[in-house]
This record gives structure tokens, C-alpha cells and sequence, in this order.
């Protein structure tokens, strides 16, 4: 949903921090010029949750949870930004009207024709013409009540049953075929329309709105594909979207904890049995942005996978490229069929006993190599471990992990390690020089991290200096994603927005990294008396750095026996002139 500046920044003023947050947390009183409550992200006996009205922000000292108005009510109610405006502006008496309006018109009737669809495709199941889809139901073991709370539908096997009734109803056989409702083809320079889901069982997918977005048709009888879903379109990402999500939300919120499975069924099956916090990625392995929006909701994520699972290596694959998500991740397999025959004829109790004993990914992964091991022999599967061990970045970690390949592989530890070092040794450059080199690229690169998010936190704290900013600093320079990202959109923001705050910052960024970093900024203590004078020591902080760098370069290029020796000394000489004069400068700044 798109909703213009001017109606976000009118909600923002209407919309004081302090009177929505006491509306959630009772006890929030006024301390000083701020106010204190006990936080409503986690428990706590004593307040740790501070609002300040002046800043128009709030903070937890303890769980770090920090925001404006628009991020608060984004966190407690679970709800996007755009929603959580719109929240806002109900609860202030805003009326948005045509302000907010969805990306496109074209979006807007997609989800109309799907809706009507999804109508369609329901009533015909139901109707004495759907029975083949029926008894197929039925056969698997899915209730009618499941049939209605997942909107289950049954596809004739028809060219024309759907596109006739959505060009009659008014609907555009044009844009049914760019959002993957309607096939089209060219015959005779005419074009015709027709049904893409055809003698199938239709299962209708929603995203997080609940609104439905693409539909998967599963064949009944014989045909191929077994499997026909609607392609992605801006509708329809499925990167992004969980099948059950839109029924499944809440109780995954109460539970803290999401299960995935791999197929529609699966996820209905669960339901069936009372596991309402199941869901199901779409014809994709789970992905960091499926894992960063679960977060939102669950500390914890568990991935079952059948006894026999086609899509298992593909998963393994897609979670080594994971990075660091803020949820526990883990894996189980069953020992037998798929979740939804399993837990209709085991029970819900041994469907949770894998649930609670699932491993973390690399644990799972070292099980399943150890478990081939027998065939495979020791030798390689201590290798395939070793290459599964290699991507982790902590050294404490891998230890424990090669301890752990020791005793599944049965072998000496003190042999594991040895190879382990052998392993690493052939990858590259000996592992002495390799960690010499990464030592000292981490010591620089860490200076200028530190230095540039010394100087967005001088920014955030004094707005004043954006400007300047803005002439000495190139987004470009800054190699940390976060530090530039927060940057930029500062430089940005200041300079488009006339009524520019601090507080803003958090429409752009209301999850993530970068928010965690805006918090952090905001929220320490980080005012100056002189805060030009912060601002100049670390613009020659990172100039000296800068000409380090040159000058280092410079005389690799002269020991490198250059023929521009006399032209590299001149360079030399000019940059340790320059450098010299400013560290004269800083050096009388400090005793004045």
C-alpha cells in the first residue's frame, strides 16, 4: 500500500507517542522529562521501557526493542508499516481516503478477479459437478471444515469455465494472464483465453493481508504437471509468502514458534489436528526473508522434512547461504511418510516428539553424513563434515562441532583436528598467513566502521551537521551496508523534507539491522558540546587513514622495483606533507 508523505507526517502529529504507548502499557508514568513503564516486548519486573515525548521515540534498555510511533504499533499489533499507519490514522480519526491506494489499480482488480475466483473454484468443489475433487479429499483424509477454512477449491476440466464467467462479470482477460489467473494463445492473429487450472484441485494462497494472491492446482487422475501453481508477478512473490500464514498467524505468535513443512496438505493436515502453527513455503526452499518475517512473530523456526523428501538437499543448500537471522532455526525428519499421513495416523504427541528433538542445521547436517558413513566409508564422510564445518565464522563453534564429528564418526579427536588443519591448509594459502592477512584487513576495516558509525551517530544526534555531511562524505565510501544505508537515507531525507526529524528515519527503516543501528544512535548517550569539533576529528581521523592507505601502496610500488621511482617518491613526499599538517592541526586543537 502506498500512502503519501504528507498524510504519514499529518498522522505522526496527531498520533503523540506518549498517549498511544499508555494505551498498551498501563504503566507508564512520567519520570524526569521521560517516561518510564515496564516494557511490552518482554517480561520484566522493573521498568526498563522508556518514551520520550520530546524525541517522539521509545526504547528499552533492556531488550533494545526502539522506534517512533509508526514502529510501536508495527511491533505490538504485528502489522507492515504501511498498516500500522493506517492503524494510526483509524485510531486518530485520519481519514486516508485516496491516499492509499495499493502500488497500482491493476493490483487491486487482480485481487478482485481472484477473489471472485477463489468463490468459483470453491462453490464448484461443493456443487455435484466437483465430486471428483471431493472424493479425492475426502480419500486423503481432509474434513470439511478444512475444505472451508483453507478455501479449498475444484477446477472442471474446462477450457473456458472461469474465464467466461470473469469476462462476463467485467473482468480484464488481459491482466488474468499477467498476474497467471488466465492462459492465453494467438491463432489466426486472434487471440484466445483460457483456463490455466483445469481438472485440479484448487488451493488458494494468501499473503500476510489475507489477501489472495495465486492459487496452486494440485491434478486429479492422470496429467502432468502433478503440481501447476500461478507464476510470480507483483502480486505474487514467492520469496516472500507462506502458504497458511493468513490462518496460521496468530498461533504462531502465541506459540513462539513456527513449523514448516513442505506441501499444501501438510499444512492442512496439521490444522486438522490442532497444530495451527504450521505453514509451507511455495515451490522454493525457506528463504532469509522468510526467516526475517517469522521473526517478526516467533523466536523459533522448525523445518520438518518427510521420510523421503525430494526437497531436502535443496533446503540444506538454501540455509548454509542463510546469514544471521534473530530466530532459533532447527530441523527434524520423520521416520516415516509426510507430516499429513503421519500425523493423522501416529497423532499429534510423536509428530511433536521430532519437533522438540529437532537439531540446529549444521548438527542435522552432521547426523545425516554420519549416518551414511557406513556406505560412504569414514574417510570422505570426515570430509564432507569438514566442508560443512568450514562456513562456520567462530572458532569456539567449530571446535565443538569437530569434538562432535569425532564421536559420530568414531575416530581420535586430536586426528579430527589435525585433518581438519590439513583441510583448511589445501584450500588456499597456509592457514598462519591466511589468518596474518584477515587479522590485519579486520583491524582496518574495523576502524572505518567504527569511525563512519561514529559519524552517523553524530548525525542522528546533531541533524545540524547532515548538511556538511553531505559535501565531505560519499555513500560510496562507506563499505559497511548498514552504516550506508543509514547514512544515505539521512542525506537524503534531510534534504527533501522541510520539516525534517531524527524520528522519521524509523518509516524507512522499521525492522532490521539498520533500525537496530538508528536505536542504538538514538538512544545513547551521544551529545557534544562542541559537536563541529567531533564532527572534524573524525573527518581527518578518516583523511589520515586514507593517505595511510596511499602511501603504503606507494611503497609496495617502489620495493616492487617500479621504473616510476622518482614520481612515486614525489608522491610519498606530498601525502606525508599533507598528512603531517593534519595531525599539527589536531594536535593544537587539543592544547587549546
Amino acid at each position: 500500500m502506498y500512502i503519501s508523505r504528507d498524510i504519514i507526517d499529518l498522522v505522526r502529529v496527531r498520533a503523540d507517542i506518549v498517549d498511544i504507548v499508555q494505551k498498551y502499557v498501563p504503566s507508564l508514568k512520567k519520570k524526569g522529562k521521560d517516561y518510564i513503564g515496564l516494557c511490552p516486548f518482554h517480561k520484566e519486573k522493573t521498568p526498563s521501557f522508556s518514551v520520550s515525548q520530546e524525541k517522539q521515540m521509545f526504547y528499552c534498555f533492556s531488550c533494545q526493542a526502539g522506534g517512533n510511533v509508526f514502529s510501536f504499533i508495527s511491533k505490538i499489533e504485528r502489522l507492515d508499516f504501511p498498516d500500522s499507519v493506517k492503524f494510526l490514522a483509524d485510531l486518530t480519526g485520519i481519514e486516508i481516503g485516496d491516499s492509499g491506494k495499493t502500488e497500482s489499480p491493476e493490483i487491486d482488480t487482480a485481487v478482485r478477479m481472484n477473489s471472485s475466483a477463489v468463490k468459483l473454484f470453491h462453490q464448484y468443489l461443493l456443487s455435484p459437478a466437483g465430486r471428483p475433487g471431493m472424493e479425492y479429499l475426502k480419500g486423503r483424509g481432509v474434513t470439511r471444515e478444512s475444505i472451508d477454512a483453507f478455501n479449498l477449491g475444484f477446477a472442471p476440466d474446462s477450457w473456458d469455465f472461469l474465464t467466461a464467467k470473469l469476462m462476463a462479470a467485467g473482468g480484464d482477460p488481459e491482466l488474468g494472464v499477467r498476474f497467471g489467473l488466465v492462459s492465453s494463445s494467438t491463432k489466426d492473429v486472434k487471440k484466445r483465453y483460457y483456463d490455466r487450472f483445469r481438472k485440479r484441485i484448487i488451493f488458494p494462497i494468501y499473503d500476510a493481508g489475507n489477501r489472495p494472491v495465486a492459487f496452486g492446482g494440485r491434478i486429479v487422475g492422470d496429467g502432468e504437471p502433478k503440481y501447476l501453481n500461478s507464476p510470480e508477478s507483483e502480486l505474487f512473490k514467492k520469496r516472500q509468502v507462506l502458504y497458511g500464514f493468513n490462518i496460521a498467524r496468530e498461533h504462531i505468535r502465541d506459540l513462539k514458534r513456527a513449523i514448516i513443512v513442505e506441501g499444501y496438505l501438510d499444512v492442512i493436515g496439521c490444522h486438522q489436528q490442532g497444530l495451527q502453527n504450521v505453514i509451507a513455503p511455495l515451490g522454493t526452499a525457506l528463504t532469509e526473508e522468510h526467516l526475517s518475517f517469522l521473526a517478526r512473530f516467533s523466536t523459533e523456526v522448525i523445518l520438518i522434512f518427510d521420510a523421503d523428501s525430494a526437497g531436502e538437499a535443496a533446503a540444506l543448500r538454501a540455509l548454509s547461504k542463510i546469514g544471521e537471522v534473530n530466530v532459533d532455526l532447527r530441523i527434524g525428519l520423520l521416520p516415516e511418510s509426510d507430516p499429513f499421513d503421519f500425523v493423522l495416523k501416529r497423532g499429534v504427541r510423536e509428530f511433536m516428539a521430532v519437533v522438540d528433538s529437532s537439531m540446529k542445521p549444521v548438527e542435522y547436517q552432521l547426523d545425516r553424513i554420519a549416518k551414511a558413513a557406513p556406505k560412504k566409508g569414514k574417510l570422505l564422510s570426515m570430509l564432507d563434515s569438514f566442508a560443512v564445518v568450514k562456513g562456520i565464522p567462530y572458532e569456539t563453534e567449530r571446535s565443538i562441532y569437530l569434538k562432535k564429528i569425532s564421536s559420530l564418526l568414531s575416530i581420535e579427536e586430536n586426528l579430527v583436528r589435525k585433518d581438519f588443519s590439513s583441510f583448511l591448509a589445501g584450500k588456499g594459502e597456509s592457514i598462519q598467513r591466511r589468518g596474518q592477512l584477515h587479522e590485519a584487513e579486520s583491524k582496518a576495516n574495523g576502524f572505518i566502521t567504527r569511525t563512519y558509525r561514529d559519524l552517523v551517530r553524530l548525525l542522528c544526534n546533531h541533524p545540524a551537521l547532515i548538511e556538511k555531511a553531505a559535501i565531505d562524505f560519499s555513500e560510496d565510501d562507506i563499505a559497511d551496508t548498514v552504516t550506508k544505508s543509514v547514512f544515505s537515507t539521512l542525506v537524503k531525507l534531510y534534504n527533501s523534507d522541510d520539516s525534517f526529524s531524527v524520528d522519521k528515519m524509523f518509516d524507512f527503516f522499521n525492522h532490521g539491522q539498520e533500525m537496530d543501528f538508528l536505536t542504538n544512535c538514538l538512544n545513547s548517550d551521544y551529545t557534544f558540546d562542541d559537536p563541529d569539533a567531533v564532527y572534524t576529528e573524525i573527518y581527518i581521523n578518516l583523511r589520515i587513514h586514507e593517505i595511510d592507505e596511499k602511501i603504503s601502496s606507494f611503497v609496495s610500488c617502489l620495493k616492487s622495483g617500479n621504473n616510476d621511482h622518482d614520481e612515486y617518491l614525489a608522491e610519498v613526499e606530498v601525502l606525508k606533507r599533507e598528512k603531517e599538517k593534519l595531525q599539527n592541526y589536531m594536535q593544537n586543537k587539543h592544547t587549546h
